[in-house]
């Protein structure tokens, strides 16, 4: 596939549109065929094909049914169901671990306001870096499990009115809006059934590029927003097919693994840990140590 951006649709802003962090974008849309050419490495593209690629807390979170349709049909693997049923509070609870880890990403068809050309399929981004999006996600999914009584939750999110309403002060753009929500239902034994729309309304930043200049700058600001954000606990980290597990849409297998991340990110370095304690000592009484231990630390 070509890197190059195809031919955008006019609902861009200027070149110094990027804010200075992937903090600062709330909900990010662009030409899918865009973002699978900045994004290489968590995009995987074969023909008409299209491998998410998974790797524990980094990549993105696409939300799918398995197939994009605008002015060319896109197969997509490794994705997360549209609709996930799950049965017990360990699942959910790795389930919102997951959601809350990576970027949610919905495909859906734009048709522009020119006669001659097709619809284009256009990624949304869900930043759930940002504070906004995070709280928003994070709040409705914790009142899932909030109530003591164990009765049947359905949650859905959706962008849906907000990108609908984003391209609606495009003269001439329509959409159907299809493909833009995520739902998850917590089954108990129960006949109460309780059920929540969230509709996650953020501001929508264009990413849209003509130049390399504008490329380079909306691609840094995706691999930011693409790093890692929940720390992992030490002792056990995410299973690289935890998202995998669920693109079939079983709700019976254990999709995620135990550990639970923090509730916000901190991005930290890992520091390395030693058994050895130095006592205070001089400086080069202290550089006569480390030399002797060197080999310790190669090990």
């Amino acid at each position: 596939m070509s890197a190059d951006c195809p031919q955008p649709l006019a609902v861009r802003d200027p070149p110094n549109f990027l804010p200075g962090t992937s903090m600062s974008c709330e909900i990010a849309v662009l030409p899918l065929e865009l973002l699978l050419s900045l994004q290489r490495s968590h995009f995987h593209v074969v023909g008409n094909n299209i491998q998410i690629v998974q790797r524990p807390g980094a990549g993105y979170n696409v939300i799918s049914n398995g197939q994009v349709k605008a002015e060319r049909q896109w197969n997509l693997t490794e994705c997360i169901q549209r609709k996930i049923t799950l049965t017990s509070l360990k699942k959910y609870r790795n389930l919102q671990e997951t959601i809350l880890s990576r970027p949610m990403v919905f495909f859906t068809s734009i048709k522009p306001p020119e006669v001659s050309k097709k619809e284009m399929a256009y990624a949304i981004i869900v930043n759930t870096h940002h504070p906004k999006m995070r709280q928003e996600i994070q709040d409705s999914m914790n009142d899932v499990t909030a109530s003591e009584i164990e009765a049947n939750y359905i949650l859905q999110f959706t962008v849906q009115k907000t990108v609908q309403s984003f391209f609606s002060m495009k003269e001439g753009y329509k959409m159907d809006g299809l493909g833009l929500d995520f739902t998850c239902e917590l089954k108990h034994d129960s006949f109460e059934c309780t059920s929540k729309i969230k509709e996650l309304d953020g501001k929508i930043l264009d990413l849209s590029c003509l130049t390399e200049d504008e490329k380079c700058k909306v691609k840094n600001l995706l691999d930011n927003m693409s790093e890692p954000n929940i720390q992992i606990n030490t002792a056990s980290e995410q299973s690289p097919g935890a998202v995998s597990s669920l693109c079939a849409g079983s709700s019976e297998k254990e999709a995620f693994s135990s550990s639970r991340g923090q509730s916000y990110a901190k991005r930290t370095s890992v520091k390395e840990k030693s058994s050895t304690q130095y006592p205070a000592v001089n400086e080069k009484s202290y550089l006569l140590q480390f030399t002797q231990n060197l080999p310790r630390y190669i090990e």
